[in-house]
């Protein structure tokens, strides 16, 4: 080997090492990126990250653009004035949300949106569209017209535990058995994760115990022991030759529902999942039951989250009213 050829062996080991250590840098700078994207998709739910993947390719097919002017995204609302006002008000946050992750300003906060914002409401309304509930008599109504087939006794505890316990949709087909604590007085529902415990600190609910053909308790021990369920998803599909599942699709609750109410001779136009939570309060509400007592079971974050379901249950009946106890007190002056 000639002297002269060592140089170049140096800088080739230099440049060897120069480029293994950018590479390395490379490599450590892309798994923190994806580190973060992958923490900063967590902060929210799977729920909203769909949701608000849908609103930015409606605002995008509009020819909406990121980052937007306020006159742009006023323009949008403008022209997007026949949708409610609900899914206005959750475009507006994905547009919000994508002007964040990019690091611009937020054009959604400026005066001129929220003014005509405001005007879309007041001009049209601030309607919503919000689930039809389905209270007591008619869920009764359709556990009465079930056959006692696979499949219905399935959808007679789905339909049951999704009442009584006022579950999320996806709270309902993730539920375990390793979930059911059962007790002689009714069972004990342990709520892993949810809407309103998005950090796992865990959430229980009642599964209640009674006589008749509305036990929710009786309808989910009888579903497991003839589907053969020890452990994993409670609710699971049932395909051909009534092979059974793992799982259950979320989507298939609110179907589950639709089919079964046509059958019992309901109205299903606006029917979906969240009518068995609604539902639950709107029928408690009409019981008399406090608004304390119903948001142990939703588990709503404040009573104010049930205001919706106390209008809808509406005003107090005739014997509501004889049963308060200033109404049932003796006058003034009387024994």
């Amino acid at each position: 080997m000639n002297s002269t050829d060592t140089p170049s062996l140096n800088t080739t080991a230099t440049s060897l090492r120069n480029h293994a250590h950018r590479s390395v840098q490379s490599i450590a700078q892309t798994t923190f990126d994806d580190q973060v994207a992958f923490y900063a998709d967590a902060a929210r739910s799977l729920a909203t990250r769909r949701a608000y993947a849908s609103d930015m390719a409606a605002y995008s097919t509009w020819g909406g653009r990121i980052p937007a002017s306020p006159e742009m995204v006023a323009s949008y609302l403008a022209a997007s004035d026949s949708l409610a006002a609900s899914t206005l008000r959750r475009r507006l946050a994905a547009i919000a949300d994508a002007h964040q992750t990019v690091g611009r300003p937020d054009p959604t906060k400026h005066p001129l949106v929220r003014k005509v914002f405001r005007g879309i409401c007041r001009v049209h309304g601030a309607r919503t569209d919000a689930a039809t509930p389905l209270d007591i008599d008619m869920l009764a109504r359709i556990i009465g017209s079930l056959p006692n087939d696979l499949t219905a006794i399935r959808d007679r505890a789905l339909l049951l535990v999704g009442f009584f316990c006022a579950l999320r949709r996806s709270e309902l087909v993730a539920l375990a058995v390793e979930d059911l604590d059962r007790r002689p007085d009714g069972w004990i529902i342990a709520i892993p994760r949810s809407k309103t415990d998005p950090y796992g600190r865990g959430q229980y609910v009642q599964l209640p115990t009674f006589k008749g053909p509305l036990c929710p308790t009786a309808a989910v021990g009888s579903w497991l022991a003839i589907a053969a369920i020890a452990e994993g998803r409670v609710f699971r599909a049932v395909g051909l030759h009534h092979k059974i599942a793992s799982t259950l699709p979320a989507p298939r609750v609110g179907s589950i529902l639709r089919q079964r109410a046509a059958e019992a001779g309901l109205d299903v136009q606006r029917l979906s999942a969240h009518s068995l939570r609604s539902g639950f309060a709107v029928s408690a509400t009409r019981a008399g039951i406090g608004a304390a007592q119903i948001q142990t079971v939703t588990r709503h974050r404040t009573l104010s989250g049930l205001a919706p379901y106390v209008r809808t249950a509406g005003p107090p009946s005739a014997a509501q009213l004889l049963g308060l106890p200033s109404l049932n007190a003796p006058a003034l002056g009387e024994p």
